[in-house]
């Protein structure tokens, strides 16, 4: 999936439309956001992700270990 094609989709619906933990892995990887997100905590993985694909919410899933702006 494609950066737009995710954030299309997460943002239909307040569910991220199915969208699953897997599949924000597999985005890192794909993207070169990370080549391990199976090693990093998967909330800080979602939020690279969530940065990565432009997402108007991505703030709201800051992990608190990234500190503040």
């Amino acid at each position: 999936m494609t950066p737009k094609q995710f954030k299309e989709r997460w943002e239909s619906s307040d569910d991220g439309n199915g969208i699953t933990f897997a599949d924000i892995a597999e985005c890192a990887a794909d993207w070169g956001v990370t080549n391990c997100p199976d090693i990093l905590p998967i909330d800080a993985v979602r939020y690279l992700v969530l940065k990565a694909a432009g997402v108007n919410d991505a703030e709201n899933y800051r992990p608190n270990t990234f500190g503040t702006n």
